[in-house]
């Protein structure tokens, strides 16, 4: 569990997080989180024990809106207002239903609705009735946010982040409230420079910040910045021993082909913590990468028992599965894949050569034309596409492709390797 001084910044910044749409007590928006309700999907709790993620726990946002009593359908909102904030979460759902089935395009009813929807992990309802509020008032920066974090919590990425972006846009006061949240949701997606700019200009003010650090040394470390990315894992590590620094450091010692190393540091973390987001399927991708196939196979397991919707484990198993010659169950792992990281070059490149596998060379050939256009340099995607054209008797073309992937795979060796290529 991360220590008492991470859980106290993070209320302190909830604590100085208030809804703007709280006209008579301005409604901090950690009340949830201080109420200590708060309900998630089960596969979502193990967040709580990494301090990357434990931000979203101190961010959650009510914003309720309180009316004055009158007859008729304000009384019933008053009600639900009072449900809500006495934590009767499930006779607050139902009395703002009431209410919205005789004013429906009430936005603060509608927003009410939706808190209390995730306030009882009903996210998807929640997602529902935030949009449907949202129809209605699309520049409302607090209903933005609290969209952003049901995105967030269903390991939605780049949903959440997109939120997350136009409300801070909107209201300037979100803006440091946020960073964090975005700079998971960017990692998450692989989309490690964004992060490093969000978090780099905070490295002097933050460098005791735990949650911080953790996230900034995944990014830099994402971004092949290995020098620096080492100093932060430091910087963790002389507080203690950290699971998620050792994470850092295996993967590190990974990327430097130090795979003994690697699953030492990978197997510690996990000792530390079983929990911790991505220390299984950094676990398998090492013991993949050295041919131990169904020990990979299994950290793949318990990482995606965890979280359903890891990115790396549902890719790994996807080609996995595809080695096997199991290609329903590599499609199905691969649009999961795809879920976290849209239109990723990786994903698509592994479900085109499914198509090929399962007979369908013409849709690979579009899947494969298409990446291509988009990423170029991918060597192994003009491979695949020679393979593609050959067999739909197109040999000149085929032909060039071949020449493109070998003159790319050379190219890349001889940078690795400090060998000018012929």
């Amino acid at each position: 569990m991360p220590d008492a001084s991470l859980w106290r910044t993070l209320k302190r910044a909830a604590a100085n997080f208030s809804s703007p749409w709280s006209p008579q007590n301005g409604a901090e928006l950690s009340a949830e989180a201080d109420s200590g309700t708060l309900k998630r999907a089960p596969h979502r709790d193990r967040w709580a024990t990494s301090p990357h993620l434990l931000l979203v726990m101190a961010l959650v946002a009510p914003a309720l809106w309180a009316q004055p009593a009158t007859a008729g359908p304000e009384a019933i909102l008053q009600h639900a207002v009072a449900l809500h904030q006495s934590g009767d979460i499930e006779g607050a759902i139902r009395a703002y239903r009431e209410y919205l089935a005789a004013q429906p395009d009430s936005v603060e009813a509608r927003s009410n609705l939706g808190a209390a929807l995730a306030r009882a992990g009903r996210y998807e309802e929640a997602i529902a009735e935030y949009d449907r509020a949202l129809s209605r008032s699309p520049e409302n920066p607090a209903l933005l946010l609290n969209l952003g974090l049901a995105y967030y919590k269903t390991g939605r990425p780049a949903e959440a982040a997109t939120r997350f972006e136009r409300a801070a846009s909107l209201a300037p006061q979100f803006k440091d409230q946020v960073i964090l949240l975005r700079a998971s949701c960017y990692n998450s997606l692989g989309k490690y420079k964004q992060a490093i700019a969000l978090l780099a200009p905070l490295e002097k003010e933050k460098s005791a910040d735990q949650a911080f650090d953790y996230l900034y040394g995944t990014a830099l470390i994402g971004d092949g910045q290995n020098v620096s990315g080492a100093a932060v894992i430091d910087r963790i590590l002389s507080r203690g021993d950290s699971a998620e620094a050792l994470l850092l450091r295996g993967t590190l010692k990974m990327r430097a082909n130090d795979h003994d190393g690697a699953v030492a540091d990978v197997e510690k973390a996990i000792a530390l913590n079983s929990r911790l987001p991505g220390a299984h399927a950094r676990l398998g991708e090492i013991l993949f990468a050295v041919g131990e196939i169904e020990r990979a196979r299994t950290a793949f397991g318990q990482e995606l028992a965890l979280d359903p919707d890891d990115f790396v484990s549902n890719l790994d198993m996807g080609v996995l599965a595809k080695q096997d010659q199991e290609y329903v169950e590599a499609r199905r792992y691969f649009e999961r894949a795809l879920k976290m990281r849209p239109n990723d070059p990786g994903v698509r490149y592994q479900m085109a050569n499914v198509d090929l596998a399962t007979g369908n060379p013409d849709q690979a050939r579009k899947a494969l034309e298409a990446l291509i256009g988009e990423s170029p340099d991918f060597a192994e995607a003009h491979a695949s596409l020679a393979a593609v054209y050959y067999r739909l008797d197109r040999k000149a073309d085929g032909e060039r492709e071949h020449a493109i992937a070998k003159k790319l795979i050379d190219q890349r060796d001889a940078a690795q390797t400090g060998v000018r290529p012929r």
